[in-house]
C-alpha cells in the first residue's frame, strides 16, 4: 500500500499527515484530501491524464547520514584517505596538516571569493603576517611564478620562495649550500656559464700553492718539480694560506648570493623570451622557456675540465718562470 505522509496534496499544497483522509483517483492515483477532492469534483491533475502516467511520491526523501569530510583526513600528495587520527600519510609519509588550505598552481579550484585572508601573529610584538596567495600567474618583478618553475626545472620548490622573495623585497640573501660546496660545478650545472667559467680559474688558481707544494716534496703524486723556491717558508706559507681564505671567502659568497644570481640569470632570460616570442603560442613560449632553462650534466663536467686544464697549465708556467 502506498504510502502519501509527507506528499502534498496539488489541490491545497498542504502535505499529507498520518491523520488526513485521503482519496485517490482512480485513474492516475493522485492523492487528495477528501475535502478537496469533494470540492473540485474531480482529478485535476490532467498532466498526468494527458500522458497517460501514474502519479509519483514527492515526499523527500530521508536523510541518510554520511561520513563527514572530517571523517578522514585525503593526502595532498598521492591522494589517499587516511584516519583523521594520523599525523602522517600511511602510503607517502606526506604530513596531514592544512589538508583544506588552497595549494599554489591548483588551476581546479573555482573557489574564487575575494575573502582576504586573516593576519597571522608573529612572534615579534606588534607584527602581523598577512598570508599571501601565489599561483602560476603570480606577477614576481615582471615575470610570472610559473615560468620561473619551469626555468628552473628539477627542484623548483627549492627556489621559488627565494625569487618571490628577491622580486618581493629587493633582498639578496639566500642560502645554498650547493653553490658552498661545489661552486664552479655547481654554477655551470645550472647553466650560469659565465660565471661558472670565471669561477672554475679563480679556484684554480687560489689552489695553485697546494699543488706547487705537494708536487715539491713530491708527495702523493710520484712526481717531484723543483720550483725553485722554499715552500717551506713562512712567506710561502703565509701565500698559501691567504689564498685559502680568500677561497673560503669566494665559497661563502657563492653560497649566499648564487640563488639571487641564478634568478636575476633567469628573469633575464624569460624576459627577452618575452620580447621575442609576441606572437608565438603559449606551448611555444614554455617550451622555449624549460630548455633555456633547466640543468646540464655536460657544463658541469665542462667545468671541471676548466679547471683541470687552468691548474695545470698555471702550474707548467709556474715552473717555467721560476
Amino acid at each position: 500500500m502506498t504510502n502519501y505522509t509527507g506528499s502534498k496534496c496539488i489541490c491545497c499544497e498542504k502535505r499529507f499527515t498520518d491523520d488526513d483522509d485521503i482519496v485517490v483517483c482512480p485513474d492516475c492515483g493522485t492523492p487528495y484530501h477528501r475535502s478537496c477532492y469533494e470540492e473540485k469534483g474531480r482529478c485535476i491533475n490532467d498532466i498526468l491524464h494527458d500522458k497517460n502516467v501514474t502519479w509519483l511520491p514527492d515526499a523527500p526523501e530521508p536523510e541518510i547520514p554520511v561520513a563527514s569530510a572530517s571523517n578522514v583526513k585525503r593526502c595532498i600528495r598521492c591522494g589517499a584517505e587516511n584516519d583523521p587520527s594520523l599525523r602522517y600519510c600511511e602510503q607517502c609519509g606526506t604530513p596531514l596538516v592544512n589538508m583544506d588550505a588552497p595549494r599554489p598552481f591548483n588551476n581546479g579550484t573555482d573557489d574564487k571569493s575575494d575573502v582576504k585572508p586573516e593576519p597571522i601573529n608573529s612572534n615579534i610584538p606588534g607584527i602581523n603576517v598577512t598570508p599571501v596567495m601565489l599561483t602560476q600567474d603570480s606577477d614576481i618583478d615582471g615575470v610570472k611564478l610559473g615560468d620561473l618553475a619551469r626555468y628552473v626545472g628539477p627542484n623548483p620548490l627549492g627556489f621559488l620562495p627565494s625569487f618571490v622573495k628577491f622580486g618581493k623585497t629587493g633582498r639578496k640573501l639566500s642560502m645554498n649550500i650547493f653553490a658552498f660546496l661545489f661552486t664552479p660545478l655547481y654554477f655551470m650545472y645550472r647553466k650560469m656559464i659565465g660565471w661558472g667559467v670565471i669561477i672554475a680559474m679563480v679556484m684554480a688558481v687560489l689552489n695553485l700553492p697546494v699543488m706547487i707544494e705537494m708536487f715539491s716534496a713530491g708527495n702523493n703524486t710520484g712526481i717531484t718539480i723543483n720550483f725553485g723556491f722554499n715552500v717551506t717558508s713562512d712567506r710561502f706559507k703565509m701565500l698559501e694560506q691567504g689564498a685559502m681564505y680568500i677561497r673560503m671567502t669566494l665559497e661563502i659568497m657563492a653560497g649566499f648570493f648564487a640563488n639571487y644570481l641564478y634568478y636575476k640569470q633567469a628573469k633575464r632570460d624569460i624576459m627577452k623570451i618575452y620580447r621575442e616570442s609576441e606572437d608565438e603560442n603559449r606551448d611555444d613560449i614554455n617550451e622555449r622557456i624549460m630548455r633555456t632553462g633547466g640543468t646540464s650534466f655536460g657544463y658541469m663536467l665542462l667545468a671541471f675540465m676548466i679547471y683541470t686544464i687552468f691548474s695545470m697549465g698555471a702550474l707548467v708556467l709556474v715552473g717555467k718562470l721560476f
